[in-house]
């Protein structure tokens, strides 16, 4: 039988809430929310367990669900939910057109970072805006980066926000969990050839070679890279014509991931 809730009161409504609040939260329920179309189908293909999936009756039914999904994953009636517009309006942001929330089971353990040979990882140090990481992780997917490495982590990749402005990237683009010193351990294992944004004696990309195994290393809007990083790699700018002499972090990352994908396609191409 398919659950109904009509009120938002209703303690399914408040634990949804306390899911999309906290890190913590989701850490202790071992869950966390994912909403829009898009963004469940990816989180289903990428093989995550669904524990319940919500709609509003009222602007969709289970049947257009299906076919907005266009997976061939048969609807439980142990994970289906009816929630009703009062209650619908407090666990959703986009409340009109068709839209669906999920509940999903966190990963039991974190992916394990092991770069490949002639990989193209972005390493982010300390991202604190849930906005850039979903920007990040959406350039990463784009480009076809092998992974993004968060270093020092201070947002969770299933903060809400995070997977909407990913618009569902963060279940497409591995995605690691480090210290900065262990990706600095890793690197140094592997051979890694890393790209670090410090301004000094820095050359442009335009000049870099970004066709081998490769790091690029992004730091927070207000402080960038952190001095723990001074030293260990090679300082890379993206020119600038006007008067500023800064980007957005989500921007500049994107111009290094993209200039690193035309060197490569160029590289395959010769």
């Amino acid at each position: 039988m398919i659950k109904s809730i009509t009120s938002a009161q209703n303690p399914w409504v408040k634990d949804v809430l306390a899911l999309q609040e906290k890190a913590k939260n989701r850490r202790a329920a071992g869950r966390f929310t994912v909403e829009g179309i898009n963004e469940i189908r990816l989180a289903i293909k990428s093989g995550l367990k669904v524990i319940q999936i919500a709609i509003n009756p009222d602007r969709m039914t289970w049947l257009e669900l299906k076919s907005l999904l266009n997976l061939d994953v048969e609807l439980n009636p142990l994970w289906m939910i009816e929630v009703m517009e009062s209650a619908w309006s407090k666990v959703v942001v986009r409340e009109s057109g068709q839209n669906a929330l999920a509940i999903f089971e966190l990963p039991a353990e974190p992916l394990a970072w092991k770069p490949k040979k002639g990989g193209l990882y972005l390493l982010v140090e300390s991202v604190e805006k849930p906005g850039n990481l979903g920007a990040l992780l959406r350039s990463a997917d784009a480009t076809a980066a092998d992974g993004v490495v968060i270093c020092d982590e201070r947002i969770d990749a299933y903060h809400p926000q995070v997977i909407r402005n990913s618009v569902g990237t963060v279940f497409t683009v591995p995605l690691y969990v480090v210290s900065v010193q262990t990706a600095w351990e890793i690197i140094q294992a592997h051979e890694v050839n890393l790209y670090t944004t410090f301004m000094e004696d820095s050359l442009s990309v335009w000049d870099t070679d970004l066709t081998k195994t490769t790091a690029l290393l992004v730091g927070t809007e207000s402080q960038g890279v952190s001095d723990f990083w001074k030293n260990k790699g090679c300082n890379i700018n993206v020119p600038m014509f006007g008067r500023v002499d800064s980007l957005n972090v989500s921007v500049a990352a994107s111009l290094l991931l993209y200039e690193a994908k035309r060197q490569r396609t160029i590289k395959l191409r010769s």
